[in-house]
């Protein structure tokens, strides 16, 4: 345990250091099955906004591994046909703006310009909609095939399979473009092994992901459930790959400087986030050294009392180093923001207030917009909702009056 706790001082010091070091470039080490941005095959360009969401959640509730649309016009025009495509259809919308004075269709571009020239959408400017039936490319024949992933021979680490099967969380291979942990059903979705770059890769992304599964309430109970981009998102993610990184050192394959560059060029891409960067990397450090506890235990590779041992004692590689930047002028700044916090506040408020009472109209008419210009199953499950509400009223008894 001694060796181990030295590798992991130096591999702190190598993380604390970051901060002084070139900005490095994270390579995402597996390719893709599915799950690619949504596009259309004739265009090449990538759906946007609502459509590109909607057509996301249609491919992963059908199951379809295709990213590719195309209309039936399309289809046509390059001789392919539909097949076992009844029902299959999908509307996307296409928003452009109108010059009814004009009657004609305008370029974004060119109303961006009128904007600029205090044009408002009014009774003369308008967004109108046209929408358009696409179909997914696994229902098209004779549609040029997709261009195959290679595939590596990668077997899993048994590290990885006895922490899936002692902290109970389950790894599910999607077969995506993503790796992440669901706190909600506390399982685990990663890529298929075979489309990583290297067994490392792969080993050290389940790390990742079991580390974070470390912070459910039942285990370590950590702050997990934070919105991405804000600073509490960005800290667990450096707990989480500070950890994979301590971890990945307990794996067969031998860990090289490349893994651990990209373990750091990881780390620095979210610090970046982090306003407090100094203090919030040490605490990253020593929370990576919890959690790394927590997985060898669970892993085997520490008993019971070594692990309540190792638990009682924190890391203190580069706390000193770090602190010792704050010295008694910080600390009166640090007491002077807390002093002036409320009034910060307080001043926000009163912006945001004036800022919700100029933008009050606008809000009035997006809503009324948005309920003209639904799309068109959203419209008519309300038109059918509305007459359904009309039938029940008539259906209803009138209220008695009783007299005695």
């Amino acid at each position: 345990m001694t060796r181990t706790k030295e590798y992991r001082e130096q591999l702190a010091e190598a993380f604390l250091q970051v901060l002084e070091e070139k900005q490095l470039d994270w390579k995402k080490e597996w390719k893709g099955a599915g799950g690619q941005t949504p596009v259309n095959v004739k265009t090449g360009k990538a759906y946007r906004g609502i459509n590109r969401m909607y057509l996301t959640l249609i491919a992963m509730q059908r199951g379809y591994t295709d990213f590719r649309w195309a209309t039936f016009k399309q289809i046509q025009e390059q001789g392919w046909r539909l097949q076992d495509a009844k029902g299959q259809g999908i509307k996307v919308e296409y928003w452009f703006p109108f010059d009814t004075e004009d009657k004609k269709v305008l370029t974004w571009q060119s109303f961006h310009q009128l904007q600029r020239e205090g044009a408002v959408l009014g009774e003369r400017y308008q967004l109108r909609a046209k929408y358009a039936t696409v179909f997914n490319g696994s229902l098209i024949a004779g549609i040029p095939k997709l261009p195959e992933l290679e595939e590596n021979e990668i077997q899993p680490d048994e590290l990885i399979h006895r922490l899936s099967r002692n902290m109970e969380v389950d790894i599910v291979h999607d077969g995506g473009d993503r790796a992440f942990y669901r706190p909600i059903e506390d399982k685990i979705h990663l890529p298929l092994p075979q489309y990583f770059d290297s067994p490392y890769a792969y080993d050290s992304t389940a790390l990742h992901e079991l580390a974070h599964a470390t912070g459910a309430a039942h285990r370590l109970n950590r702050n997990i459930k934070n919105g991405f981009g804000t600073e509490d998102y960005a800290y667990e993610e450096l707990i989480a790959e500070i950890s994979s990184c301590f971890m990945s050192a307990n794996l067969q394959l031998e860990q090289s400087k490349e893994h651990i560059e990209n373990h750091k060029a990881y780390v620095q891409s979210w610090i970046e986030t982090i306003r407090e960067k100094p203090e919030s990397l040490v605490k990253a450090v020593q929370q990576a050294e919890k959690v790394a506890s927590y997985m060898e235990y669970k892993a085997e590779l520490l008993t019971k009392e070594e692990y309540i041992k190792n638990v009682g004692s924190t890391m203190e590689v580069g706390e000193t180093k770090v602190m010792k930047q704050e010295n008694s002028q910080e600390r009166k700044i640090s007491e002077q923001k807390e002093k002036t916090m409320d009034e910060m506040m307080e001043k926000e408020i009163n912006e945001i207030k004036e800022m919700l009472a100029e933008i009050r109209d606008d809000v009035r008419f997006f809503r009324d917009f948005m309920q003209e210009y639904q799309i068109p199953e959203m419209r008519q499950e309300a038109e059918q909702q509305k007459e359904q509400q009309v039938k029940n009223q008539k259906r209803e008894p009138k209220e008695l009056s009783l007299r005695i």
